[in-house]
């Protein structure tokens, strides 16, 4: 895989979006293998990126995977590369996906269905690897997106020393460790109204450059995960 690591306007963006993916799909490729299952069933939202990456992840390991995901009149271009023989997608009401997730679980036992944003300290630490096989000398300073908290835990994890700045698009964010955290303005369904000059979703990610571009240190590290 070619580094997904980009110089741009005097910052290190690492790309998820040149992942088919995103980011988070690497760490998947480590983590599933060993939940000793061949079939994953996931809850999420057209505004996230977790639905994506577990469905390229299980194309390329070979497993099933069943997507519950909730309506919108939004539909992400991701949905467009799933592969049927192995995601499933269904489309859900409208309802918090950990209604979703607690619905699913009770109508259908024989799934194993993965945590809300992969929130599981294994593959929180195979993030923290991919991230420091990614960036192998700590920046300064890294500028995330935060939803449930997972990636800003990560990146903690894999650099202790580094100010990790936390841009959340929502307002009850999830546990970001000692991450800074900053609120973006947009309501989450609402796309970022200062777009980044490299695709990024709009609903998350993109949201980092109204704040990273006026407030980033020098040499700071800027990571995206993923856009489709």
């Amino acid at each position: 895989m070619l580094s997904p690591i980009r110089k741009m306007h005097g910052f290190t963006i690492l790309r998820g979006d040149l992942i088919r993916g995103g980011l988070k799909k690497l760490p998947l490729l480590k983590y599933l293998p060993e939940q000793n299952h061949t079939h994953f069933a996931y809850a999420g939202t057209v505004f996230g990126s977790g639905g994506w990456a577990l469905a390229t992840a299980c194309e390329e390991l070979g497993y099933k995977c069943t997507l519950f995901i909730a309506k919108s009149k939004h539909t992400p271009d991701w949905v467009n590369d799933l592969t049927p023989h192995s995601c499933e997608l269904v489309w859900c009401n409208p309802t918090p996906v950990e209604q979703i997730k607690s619905d699913i679980e009770q109508s259908h036992p024989d799934l194993h269905m993965l945590p809300l944003g992969f929130d599981d300290p294994s593959f929180i630490n195979y993030t923290a690897q991919t991230l420091k096989e990614l960036i192998p000398d700590p920046p300064n300073q890294i500028w995330l997106s935060a939803l449930s908290g997972v990636l800003a835990r990560a990146a903690c994890l894999a650099f202790p020393e580094t100010d990790i700045i936390a841009v959340s698009p929502v307002k009850h964010v999830g546990d970001c460790g000692r991450a800074k955290i900053i609120h973006a303005p947009e309501k989450f369904h609402h796309p970022a109204i200062t777009l980044p000059p490299y695709p990024s979703c709009p609903y998350s990610c993109a949201k980092i450059w109204q704040f990273a571009h006026l407030q980033a240190s020098q040499n700071a590290y800027i990571i995206n995960v993923g856009y489709k």
